[in-house]
């Protein structure tokens, strides 16, 4: 499994909706264009590392459960997490990184 552009982009747009927003006001808050945010919530492109964690401080939401981590025992999602990282392609594997940096950036 990795990280899909659609299932990412989707749950964007379901938490932006639920939050009131306008994809033309959040693309504003972001800074970003209307036209990227719409490619983000389409599945058509990835939103940056760095626009993920405003999208993610706008909408008031934590990135840990933006991605619906369960609470699974630690060895077990540690082991779920590398069998996945396994089959990851290298730009999969970034993102990740971006991801995980960003999270503990925001724990500090």
């Amino acid at each position: 499994m990795s990280l899909d552009k659609e299932i990412i982009g989707k749950k964007i747009r379901q938490i932006r909706r639920e939050k009131g927003f306008s994809q033309e006001r959040l693309s504003e808050e972001i800074d970003i264009s209307p036209r990227q945010m719409c490619m983000i919530e389409s599945g058509n492109s990835y939103p940056s590392i760095e626009t993920f964690v405003k999208i993610s401080k706008i909408l008031e939401i934590d990135i840990n459960n933006f991605f619906n981590l369960s609470a699974k025992n630690s060895d077990e999602l540690r082991t779920e997490i590398y069998d996945l990282i396994n089959i990851c392609s290298v730009s999969e594997l970034h993102l990740i990184k971006d991801i995980i940096q960003a999270i503990q950036k925001n724990r500090k």
